[in-house]
């Protein structure tokens, strides 16, 4: 049986002021993996999408124990934009339109819940038995983005 905190997770985007923290965050709490840390990209596209020539964007990819062994998805980027102006401002289309919370799914909520705060994070609510026995609560992490913990039974 995989030991591992976290089952199961799409791909998602997340826009970082800290890329260190947040991924030691996520290592820590789901047993993420690195699939590439730092790693700067710069090109023609990244100019279009945010409107700024030399645009350059460092990026941390890190992926569930479950998404390694299928070899897909199960991923988090954590993106952060590096400009050279002073006061860049980004497409909103593109960059600032955020995102409601990250849904994880999860073997022990209790032990995750108890990680996060370990490591940054805070719970925000309780955790809530449903009927059909699955437990529900929500946390943030260090930055603030709001993760929903699922434990399914």
């Amino acid at each position: 049986r995989d030991r591992s905190p976290s089952r199961g997770l799409g791909d998602v985007y997340k826009r970082q002021e800290d890329i260190e923290k947040e991924s030691e965050f996520y290592k820590k709490c789901f047993q993420m993996i690195a699939v590439s840390e730092k790693q700067k990209d710069k090109n023609i596209l990244l100019d279009e999408l945010l409107e700024h020539e030399d645009s350059e964007i460092i990026t941390t990819k890190l992926i569930t124990p479950a998404g390694k062994q299928n070899g897909q998805g199960d991923m988090i980027e954590l993106v952060k934009i590096v400009s050279h102006v002073e006061h860049l401002r980004i497409p909103s289309s593109i960059y600032n339109t955020g995102m409601m919370h990250i849904a994880i799914g999860v073997e022990d909520i209790d032990r995750v819940i108890d990680l996060i705060a370990q490591n940054g994070g805070r719970s925000k609510t309780n955790i809530v038995t449903h009927a059909n026995g699955n437990r529900f609560a929500f946390a943030i992490d260090p930055e603030g983005n709001w993760l929903e913990l699922i434990e399914r039974h």
